[in-house]
């Protein structure tokens, strides 16, 4: 596996992720052309130039393509710290990133996602909404619920963080 710059990484991570749009990383293969063609090499470089960006499954090949080039328990470790610091940040609704830690977890997080909080939050709270779903509940029966996630909101938070933090110093160790 080639050694990418933490730029063309940060942005293959950032599509995998969704937060980027296939034609913004379009583009940005297009005016990265020589680093790609340094960093992956001609063949590489030569598949993502001429990908078919406008198909229907694109992204879904594109990010098949791309999972070629990277390290990928680099990337669910990216992934996690991710979502952790959205936890602690209070940037993300809880019931949610439980939901999110969980999926993280049984996609091979759970070599450094503790069981606690990668299923059993989330076991705890499956039954309390996410905001898309209190159409479907009462308003006091959604109240009712979110006080489950009150109860446990200080665990969560408290475990995230310290999570976060392992992650980062191990990062910073491995520098």
């Amino acid at each position: 596996m080639k050694k990418l710059s933490e730029v063309s990484k940060r942005t293959f991570l950032r599509l995998l992720e969704g937060d980027l749009p296939i034609k913004d990383f379009e583009r940005w293969v297009y005016d990265s052309s020589d680093s790609i063609e340094n960093e992956l090499g001609k063949e590489a470089h030569l598949d993502l130039i001429s990908f078919g960006y406008k198909r229907a499954s694109s992204l879904d090949e594109l990010k098949d393509m791309i999972l070629g080039y990277i390290n990928t328990m680099e990337f669910k470790l990216w992934r996690t710290k991710k979502l952790l610091s959205e936890i602690v940040e209070n940037k993300i609704d809880l019931v949610l990133a439980t939901r999110k830690l969980r999926d993280l977890y049984y996609d091979g997080g759970n070599t450094f996602i503790p069981v606690d909080l990668g299923v059993g939050y989330e076991s705890e709270l499956d039954d309390v909404p996410i905001p898309s779903e209190y159409i479907e509940f009462q308003s006091h029966e959604v109240e009712e619920k979110l006080k489950k996630v009150e109860w446990y909101r200080n665990y969560i938070l408290r475990d995230a963080k310290e999570l976060l933090d392992t992650l980062n110093r191990q990062d910073n160790k491995n520098i």
